[in-house]
């Protein structure tokens, strides 16, 4: 059993809107950081020995004719500039990477968002009571536990690489220098790209988390979906309806009008048809009635199909006033109304005799 306010149903349209608007999306940043993460060991590796021998190179050169250089302002700056043209090499595959699988990383999970709500400065985020709240929440707990988790997983990643390489970590100190540092490239290399796909692994856990906890937040009551269908709704949509259904009104009652006994005109400002039965009805019923340009399509429609129609202004003026379509006619008016239906009927059948 629920709660009136209980929130049980799934958001609506509007509501998720509103959501982006304000920033409210499921995003991990674990899932930022592990991909570029692993986009940065990548090109690392990809690029770093031709970016080593490229700078390695510039030191030789550099260092080669320094005795024969003229240290002058000149000199100086085509050194910097030569010096940095290099680094630049060498970091900006690095740099490019990285910036753009960040932007990927965003737009792949919340897509194309620019929300200034978000930028908005908001005092509870700084409150240090807040703070403690959510330090000692139900999310501050579980995100304690996924802080623990990940260092508890990476730290037996990074144990084991360095357990399979010991042997080569021992033997850097047998070997010369460049021997060396190659060693430890590719430990790092290694581990770089094992700890990074650990974290992604991760990282799509804790994405699938982030979504089940945004919409969780986004739930709504059922006396919340009744107000916001009550404060959004489109005047324009309504009266579309509206017209729609006095249409489709129209057009069934219209359609009673070729089966009446009689139709009780004004004559001109009011038109009755009624329908009676006598096996099925108590009473006589209305099946149509209307007032000026509609009582005239009434009319045409009763002599389109030969449907008697009989002037007495009193009672029309009555029966429109008084009785609905579909309703009955009240009991005060059965003599008026009977007297009319007896006129029909003997009219009806004076033509019978005639033919």
């Amino acid at each position: 059993m629920t709660m009136a306010g209980e929130k049980t149903e799934a958001p609506t349209p509007r509501r998720r809107q509103d959501a982006r608007k304000k920033g409210q999306v499921a995003k991990s940043m674990e899932v930022n950081t592990a991909l570029i993460l692993l986009a940065a060991f990548w090109v690392m590796s990809s690029t770093g020995p031709r970016s080593v021998a490229a700078y390695t190179g510039l030191v030789r050169r550099t260092f080669s004719n320094l005795a024969m250089q003229d240290f002058t302002i000149e000199a100086l700056r085509s050194g910097g500039m030569a010096v940095g043209a290099t680094v630049i090499k060498m970091i900006a595959p690095l740099v490019i990477t990285v910036v753009l699988v960040g932007v990927v990383a965003n737009v792949g999970q919340v897509g194309l968002l620019l929300s200034s709500e978000a930028l908005k400065p908001d005092l509870n985020r700084i409150n240090p009571l807040n703070g403690l709240k959510r330090m000692f929440s139900l999310l501050g707990v579980v995100d304690l536990i996924k802080s623990l988790l990940k260092i508890t997983i990476i730290g037996m990643v990074v144990y084991g690489v360095l357990r399979d390489n010991a042997a080569t970590i021992a033997l850097s100190s047998q070997v010369n220098l460049t021997a060396a540092l190659s060693g430890f490239a590719q430990i790092a290399k290694t581990l770089g790209m094992r700890v990074a796909t650990v974290m992604l692994v991760m990282a799509a856990a804790d994405f699938l988390y982030q979504r089940y906890e945004n919409e969780k937040s986004m739930r709504m009551s059922k006396q919340e979906i009744k107000e916001e269908m009550k404060r959004f709704e489109n005047p324009q949509l309504k009266s579309r309806i509206r017209a729609r259904q006095r249409q489709m009104a129209m057009n069934r009652m219209m359609a009673a009008i070729p089966a009446a006994d009689v139709v009780i005109t004004n004559p001109t400002h009011f038109a009755v048809a009624l329908n009676y039965k006598k096996s099925d009805m108590f009473a006589p019923l209305v099946v149509a009635k209307g007032r000026r340009l509609v009582a005239q399509r009434i009319k045409e429609k009763a002599r389109e199909y030969n449907v008697p129609m009989v002037e007495n202004r009193p009672l029309a003026r009555t029966l429109f006033k008084q009785v609905e379509i579909g309703q009955t006619i009240p009991a005060e008016m059965y003599k008026a109304v009977a007297e009319v239906l007896a006129f029909v009927y003997r009219l009806k059948s004076k033509r019978n005799t005639s033919w």
